[in-house]
């Protein structure tokens, strides 16, 4: 079982309330405070269904037994892209902590094993804590087609009677389609 706690949420929005205006063709100020919140929204829907961060944050994923693949080539830390890995931590079942990031590399955005280092044993009632940085950077560094996303989600939402029935979950896939990640 895996959980993701948010330590550190990102500081700016990759979209500003300026360009979702000029984008829905807003010249008020009437409604700033619902774009506001419409930017946030489809910022965490177009993360959510990318499985990426955009603006840096520090998260926490908590295991209570080592995923699988960990030992045959790391495993991806989600939300990608993940920049640093802060720490890895052993809690035991009285949450004791035992500081294990000296054993423990981050590689093209996998958490790895570093060779030669033993796989601690996760002990009953405990848990393995991975502390990590994800996302671009700061809202410049976001690529323009995710931001793209953000403004088309907003769009569906800003201006559909009723609710979005979909219109924004479209127009996001067409988007994020170039992104998504083939397995084999």
């Amino acid at each position: 079982m895996s959980d993701l706690t948010v330590i550190a949420p990102p500081a700016e929005e990759p979209l500003t309330l300026a360009a979702a205006k000029d984008f829905l063709r807003l010249g008020t100020t009437a409604e700033d405070g619902l774009v506001t919140e419409l930017i946030r929204a489809g910022r965490a829907h177009v993360e959510t269904a990318s499985g990426l961060a955009f603006v840096t944050r520090t998260l926490k994923r908590r295991w209570t037994a080592w995923p699988y693949g960990l030992m045959l080539g790391g495993v991806k830390l989600r939300p990608a892209p993940a920049r640093a890995l802060v720490s890895v931590v052993r809690v035991d079942a009285e949450g004791g902590e035992e500081l294990l990031t000296g054993r423990f590399q981050l590689t093209s955005g996998r958490l790895r094993l570093r060779p030669f280092a033993g796989l601690p044993v996760v002990p009953l009632g405990g848990a393995i804590e991975v502390t990590f940085v994800a996302g671009y950077g700061d809202a410049e560094d976001v690529p323009e087609d995710l931001v793209h996303a953000v403004k088309l989600w907003v769009q569906a939402a800003y201006g559909a009677p009723g609710g979005l029935r979909g219109t924004a979950d479209a127009a996001v896939d067409a988007a994020l389609a170039p992104r998504r990640e083939t397995r084999l």
